[in-house]
């Protein structure tokens, strides 16, 4: 999943930075940067979480 495709499916979902922070352990700092743009780089072990949280949240809905 490319990062474009990770920040539409978490508006999609609704998720809000602190809940991705919560369920997968990231820093909210990363998060938040993440999502919002400010960086397009993420540690290959957080990438991993934030996308298997994504997926589960998509298949709840």
């Amino acid at each position: 999943m490319d990062n474009q495709e990770m920040r539409s499916m978490k508006e999609r979902l609704g998720l809000i930075d602190f809940k991705v922070t919560y369920k997968t352990g990231v820093h909210l700092g990363v998060v938040e940067d993440f999502f919002s743009g400010k960086t397009d780089t993420l540690d290959e072990k957080d990438r991993r979480k934030i996308e298997a949280l994504l997926l589960a949240e998509a298949k709840k809905k």
